[in-house]
């Protein structure tokens, strides 16, 4: 009997320290598992703060590139307004209204004629998209109007081409026999300057069927090309004033 309590009592002191133990295997368990969570927790929370920092720096590099391309924006619609002004100009010629100088008409000719393209600044976001990293702008608003913007582009890069194809065919072929570019270019150049023009030339390029059909090409164009630079220029408006909030958050 007493070998049986002497039994118990051992076995039920081996209980508690394995109790003992075991409670503190938890314990030691529960600690480790919370410092894992911190551990990640910490991060996760400095990867985030890695990736804010980087998206911050890009949304600056994109902003930069977005303000000079709103002032290339603005030049190049005033010049597709002042083109599509000077080729009306130009149509009314060739339906009977009387030109009032020689200079008028190679000013405006010249002014239609004269080839200018706006590039997009968009040198950040150009590498980000080749990246494939488009998604660190967290921002979907952003993020969408500047995949429109890109998108704009390449439409309106497609209308300017087409617009040259329609520059070669029914102006600059037709021109480059009947009047010299240099005196257009002065006269362009230089309003009041004092040059002999050929009365005679014009007479022959206003019997062109051609390139009255030109100018009209031209003046068509412009105005599409205009509208649709405004549209970005729109976008670009906005798309700053979203950033600019973004970064100050």
């Amino acid at each position: 009997m007493i070998k049986f309590f002497r039994q118990t009592r051992y076995d039920l002191m081996n209980k508690n320290k394995t109790g003992k133990y075991l409670k503190y295997a938890i314990g030691e368990t529960i600690l480790v598992v919370v410092g894992i969570l911190i551990a990640l927790q910490i991060n996760n929370w400095n990867e985030n703060k890695k990736n804010r920092q980087q998206e911050l720096i890009i949304l600056e590099n994109i902003l930069q590139d977005l303000e000079k391309d709103k002032i290339g924006l603005n030049k190049i619609i005033e010049r597709r307004i002042s083109k599509v002004a000077s080729a009306e100009i130009m149509i009314s010629y060739y339906e009977g209204v009387k030109i009032d100088k020689l200079s008028d008409y190679y000013s405006h000719w010249t002014n239609v004629l004269y080839w200018e393209a706006h590039y997009p600044r968009n040198i950040a976001f150009k590498e980000l998209v080749n990246s494939g990293s488009v998604s660190i702008i967290k921002n979907a608003d952003i993020r969408n109007t500047l995949l429109d913007i890109t998108a704009s582009y390449e439409e309106l890069f497609a209308v300017r081409e087409h617009m040259y194809d329609d520059y070669g065919i029914y102006l600059y072929s037709h021109y480059s026999e009947i009047i010299d570019y240099g005196d257009g270019i002065k006269v362009w150049s230089n309003p009041n300057i004092k040059i002999e023009l050929s009365e005679k030339d014009i007479a022959v390029a206003l019997k062109s069927k051609a390139i009255k059909n030109g100018f009209t090409l031209a003046s068509f164009n412009n105005v599409g090309l205009q509208e649709q630079l405004i549209q970005i220029l729109n976008n670009v408006d906005l798309t700053i004033v979203w950033i600019k909030k973004e970064i100050e958050q």
